[in-house]
C-alpha cells in the first residue's frame, strides 16, 4: 500500500512539471527562432541618372535628417573629348572616406586613426593627430574591432584614374576612365565621414571625426554622348559632297531646264551631261547617327534623284495650222489634269527640292499649252470649254504653289 502511494505521488510530481516545462520549453524554442531569422539590411538607394557633355549631375544627401550643416553634395561630370567620368563630394566641412575596405582594427586603436596602417598610400602630416569620436565610436557595429569600413565608391563600366590620396581633404573626387566608350555605368556610394580641425596649437594640428554614414546608394548613370563629336572631317565631306552636287544640278537646269532642245546634236550634249553627273553623283543608301551628316546626306541625295529624273527631248517642228481645226481639246484637258496631279503632290511635299521641280516643271507645262492655245487656235465649243478647265487649273496652281 506504501509503494503503491510512492508511485501516485510519483506521477503527481512528474506530471506538474512536465505542465511547468513545457509552456517553458515553447517559449525557448520560439526565442531560439526569432533569434536566428535573418535582420532585415538596409535597403539601397538606387537612382537612375542622366549626365552629358553640357549638363552635369548635382545630388544632395543629408547625412543626418534636417541637419544642414552635415549635408553633401555628390556631382557627376561627363568630359566627352577626355572620355572621362568626374564623382565628386562636397560639404560645408572636411570630408574622410576610405579608398579600400579597412577592418577598424589595427587601424584605430583606442580612439586614435592611424594612417601608417592603412592599407594604401596616404600624404599627411607625420606630427599630425587623427581620432574618432566617442559617439562615434559607439556607433561602430559591434564586435567593434572586426568591423570594416567600406571604400566609398564602388563603380562598374569604369576604370579609376590614379591619383594621390590625402589624410585631410575640403572635398573629395574621382575621375574615371569609360571602358569602351560606354553609355551606361553603375556607381555606388558606401561610408563618407565628416572630419573637423579640433586643433589648439598651430604646430600640433589634431583632426577628429564625429559623424559617419553609409550612404548605400546606388547610381545608374546614362550618359548621352554627341552623335557629331569627333566627326568633324565627316561632316566637311558631307557639306562638301552636298555643295558640288547642288552646283551641278543648278547648271544642268539651267542649260536644259526647259525640257526641251533644238537639235540632235544638243539632246546628245545633254544625255552625255546627265550621264555623267549621274556616275559623279549616285544615290547614296547609308545612313548617320549624327544630325548635321545626316541632314547634308538627305538633300546630297534628292539633288541626285533630280538628276537622275531630268529629261529632255528635241522640239517638235511647228505644223501649219490648217483653218478651224484648232487645239486638241483631249490633249489640253490630259495637261489639266496633270496639273491638278503636280499641286496635290506639291502640297503633301515637305520636301523644298522637290517642290521647286514641281513648280519648275508645271509652269513649262502651261507655258508649252499656251503656246499652242495661241499657235493653233480655240474654234469650238469643246475647244473653248477645255480651255476654260485649263485656266481654272492655272489658277488654282498659281493660288496654291508659291516659289521660295
Amino acid at each position: 500500500m506504501i509503494k503503491n502511494l510512492k508511485n501516485k505521488i510519483s506521477r503527481s510530481l512528474t506530471v506538474g512539471v512536465l505542465s511547468y516545462l513545457l509552456p517553458l520549453t515553447s517559449y525557448l524554442l520560439l526565442l531560439l527562432l526569432l533569434l536566428l531569422l535573418p535582420v532585415p539590411a538596409k535597403a539601397q538607394t538606387v537612382k537612375n541618372i542622366t549626365v552629358s557633355q553640357e549638363q552635369s549631375y548635382t545630388d544632395h544627401i543629408s547625412l543626418e535628417g534636417d541637419v544642414t550643416d552635415k549635408d553633401i553634395m555628390v556631382k557627376f561630370v561627363f568630359d566627352e573629348a577626355a572620355n572621362q567620368l568626374a564623382v565628386t563630394l562636397i560639404s560645408h566641412r572636411m570630408i574622410f572616406v576610405f579608398r579600400e575596405d579597412v577592418r577598424f582594427k589595427p587601424l584605430i586603436k583606442g580612439r586614435k586613426l592611424r594612417p601608417d596602417q592603412l592599407p594604401y598610400v596616404v600624404t599627411y602630416e607625420p606630427k599630425d593627430q587623427y581620432r574618432i569620436s566617442k559617439l562615434f565610436k559607439s556607433t561602430v557595429p559591434k564586435p567593434t574591432k572586426k568591423y570594416v569600413f567600406h571604400r566609398w565608391i564602388d563603380y562598374e563600366g569604369l576604370q579609376p584614374v590614379p591619383q594621390e590620396y590625402a589624410m585631410v581633404n575640403d572635398y573629395i573626387s574621382q575621375t574615371f576612365d569609360i571602358l569602351k566608350k560606354g553609355t551606361s555605368v553603375i556607381v555606388r556610394l558606401r561610408d563618407v565621414m565628416l572630419m573637423n580641425d579640433v586643433s589648439k596649437h598651430i604646430n600640433k594640428r589634431r583632426f577628429e571625426i564625429p559623424f559617419g554614414r553609409d550612404l548605400y546608394t546606388e547610381y545608374h548613370v546614362d550618359i548621352q554622348r554627341n552623335p557629331c563629336f569627333g566627326m568633324d572631317e565627316d561632316i566637311a565631306s558631307a557639306k562638301a559632297a552636298l555643295d558640288g552636287v547642288r552646283k551641278s544640278y543648278n547648271s544642268l537646269r539651267k542649260s536644259f531646264g526647259s525640257g526641251t532642245v533644238d537639235t540632235q546634236e544638243s539632246l546628245k550634249v545633254f544625255e552625255d551631261l546627265k550621264s555623267q553627273l549621274s556616275e559623279q553623283y549616285p544615290h547614296k543608301n547609308e545612313q548617320s547617327s549624327c544630325s548635321d551628316i545626316q541632314t547634308a546626306l538627305d538633300a546630297y541625295n534628292a539633288y541626285a534623284d533630280s538628276i537622275s529624273n531630268m529629261n529632255c527631248k528635241v522640239a517638235a517642228a511647228a505644223k501649219p495650222r490648217i483653218a478651224g481645226d484648232g487645239i486638241s481639246s483631249r490633249m489640253l484637258l490630259t495637261k489639266t489634269r496633270q496639273i491638278d496631279a503636280a499641286v496635290s503632290r506639291y502640297l503633301l511635299s515637305t520636301d523644298p527640292i522637290e517642290r521647286r521641280d514641281i513648280i519648275f516643271q508645271t509652269e513649262n507645262t502651261i507655258k508649252a499649252c499656251n503656246e499652242t492655245i495661241n499657235s493653233q487656235g480655240v474654234f469650238t465649243a469643246e475647244q473653248r470649254q477645255a480651255v476654260q478647265v485649263f485656266r481654272e487649273a492655272e489658277r488654282y496652281f498659281r493660288n496654291n504653289c508659291n516659289r521660295q
